[in-house]
């Protein structure tokens, strides 16, 4: 029952959703033209928020003389659950299949299917890290128009499903500036948002022949033509 496979359903919805915040930018005063702004690209990173709140206000030292921060502003996101959605599933004789060969050619093609597929609800959270509160309301200027209320992405989740369209809504939003700590201590606006992605967990994939031939016995049919 429990044979190994991986499709790497969830990874790909990972990196999906990391993909549509990687190129978020904010503009800065440049002191040497008025006229062009500076434009800085915001980074993302896997990372817990909490992990990451440390690296931040902890400077990394390359060796004993030299000692660097992390600069600002960043992103980070996390996946936070996997939650079956049973109003979403389909009837079990439903598979999904996937001809295999050259189009129109049933000359030794054959067939991927599917037979089992998982609805599931996968929640994300995205934290932006600040040092300006102007960067923070760039960034979520950003962000919440494209979700309106849902925006919808294309995976090609494995051989059998090439164009899953996956909806992506956005559930909540936190913004907030942080006043607390002395004046030596680094400051920091945290936001957050939380999203959820109506996607589907495959299982295996089985690899089935056409029908090439068909009859009673010592009578056959040839069904290999071209279309």
């Amino acid at each position: 029952m429990f044979n190994y496979f991986y499709n790497q359903n969830l990874r790909k919805l990972v990196v999906g959703f990391g993909s549509l915040f990687s190129n978020i930018n904010v503009q800065h005063d440049n002191p040497e033209d008025t006229v062009s702004p500076l434009i800085i690209r915001v980074p993302i990173t896997y990372a817990p928020q909490e992990k990451f709140i440390r690296r931040l206000l902890e400077t990394s030292s390359i060796n004993d003389g030299t000692r660097i921060e992390n600069q600002l502003p960043r992103l980070s996101y996390m996946m936070s659950s996997v939650t079956p959605d049973p109003s979403r599933r389909r009837n079990k004789s439903n598979t999904s299949k996937t001809m295999v060969g050259s189009p129109g050619n049933c000359t030794g093609s054959s067939a991927n299917f599917i037979t089992e597929e998982v609805p599931v609800n996968v929640s994300f959270s995205l934290f932006v890290y600040t040092r300006h509160l102007d960067d923070t309301l760039q960034i979520v200027e950003q962000i919440i128009p494209y979700f309106n209320p849902d925006h919808i992405i294309t995976i090609d989740m494995n051989n059998a499903q090439s164009d899953v369209r996956i909806p992506i809504t956005m559930l909540s939003n936190n913004i907030s500036e942080r006043y607390d700590g002395d004046f030596g201590t680094r400051r920091v606006n945290i936001s957050s948002f939380s999203f959820v992605a109506k996607s589907y967990i495959f299982g295996k994939i089985e690899t089935q022949n056409v029908i090439s031939s068909v009859g009673p016995p010592g009578i056959s049919f040839d069904l290999n033509w071209n279309y």
